[in-house]
Formats: structure tokens, sequence, C-alpha cells
């Protein structure tokens, strides 16, 4: 939920809000969950993770 695509449309906030009532947990990530799990796969500690989807709301297991 940031102000990245108002470069691209009045209210990105907004569009992304929108966009977030269609994952399966009903809401857009928020910028500080973003980032802890970035900083979480960028450190010695994700050394074991080699490909996985872990940010998405769910939507990946809702396809289908």
């Amino acid at each position: 939920m940031t102000n990245l695509l108002n470069h691209f449309m009045e209210d990105g906030p907004g569009f992304l809000a929108e966009h977030g009532k269609n994952a399966p947990i009903k809401r857009a990530a928020k910028p500080e969950e973003i980032a802890e799990i970035v900083a979480f796969l960028a450190s010695d500690r994700a050394s074991f993770i080699v490909g996985s989807v872990v940010m998405d709301g769910g939507m990946s297991v809702s396809i289908g």
C-alpha cells in the first residue's frame, strides 16, 4: 500500500486496496510486511530457500 502506482494512475493506494480485496486474505500487503520478507530472504538465514512463493496473500493457492 504505497504511492508507487501514482506514476501510472491517480490513486495508486486505492487501486492496490481494491486489488487486495481479491486475495484470499482480503487485503493488499503493507510495505513493512514486504520489507521483512525481503530482509529475511537477503539474510544468511534464508540460505536453504531455493524457490518459493512467500508473499502473495494466498493468490498462488487460490488459482485452479
